[in-house]
């Protein structure tokens, strides 16, 4: 089983994933961008370009999409017919939210083409309101993505919802705002009604 822990920047995916472990200690734990060599790679670039042009739209694209294809390579690929669970920090619904200026629909298919048709079984999106995101932002410095500012994180947010309704996946959004031990019984949950 593929399940997904999305959301936008401060929202509280890593803790959850970190908390995550301890609960399933035999699950297999990713990470989109940088699940694999690659992948780390091409998140460097990404977040934190060393030249001072801006990322063209269809580069940044496309970087997603090339580490999104090897992450199927290397991680996905191998336990797409097992039980094994896959946790994983993003997932195709980032790279297609976060994408500017491109056709969501086109993005899909693009996507479905680099995972070989494998979605995740469940899509957790944590959600913020402004104030919390505003509060949390304040608190931390900002890569090439966050430096976008909280509006373009709120409608990165929305996306989202949007594109798990278009990949007509199971997914459930939950409050970011809750204790870290509500927001964990209820994503192992919802893990427990799919296994």
């Amino acid at each position: 089983m593929y399940v997904a822990i999305e959301g936008i920047d401060t929202c509280g995916k890593s803790t959850q994933i970190e908390l995550l472990k301890a609960c399933y200690p035999d699950a297999t734990f990713t990470k989109e961008p940088g699940g694999s060599a690659l992948g780390e790679q091409i998140r460097n670039l990404i977040l934190y370009p060393s030249h001072n042009a801006p990322l063209d739209s269809r580069a940044e694209l496309f970087l997603f999409l090339a580490d999104r294809a090897q992450h199927y390579h290397e991680v996905l690929s191998h336990h797409r017919h097992t039980q094994t669970l896959v946790i994983s920090d993003r997932s195709l619904v980032s790279g297609i939210a976060y994408a500017k200026d491109v056709d969501k629909e086109w993005n899909l298919a693009l996507n479905i083409f680099a995972l070989r048709e494998m979605l995740p079984d469940l899509v957790v999106i944590l959600k913020l309101d402004r104030d919390t995101l505003c509060d949390r932002m304040r608190q931390k410095s900002h890569d090439h993505i966050e430096s976008r500012g909280i509006d373009y994180m709120l409608t990165i947010q929305d996306q989202f919802i949007s594109i798990v309704q278009m990949m007509k996946v199971k997914f459930v959004v939950l409050d970011a705002k809750q204790s870290q031990e509500v927001i964990l019984e209820r994503i192992c949950a919802e893990i427990g009604n799919l296994m």
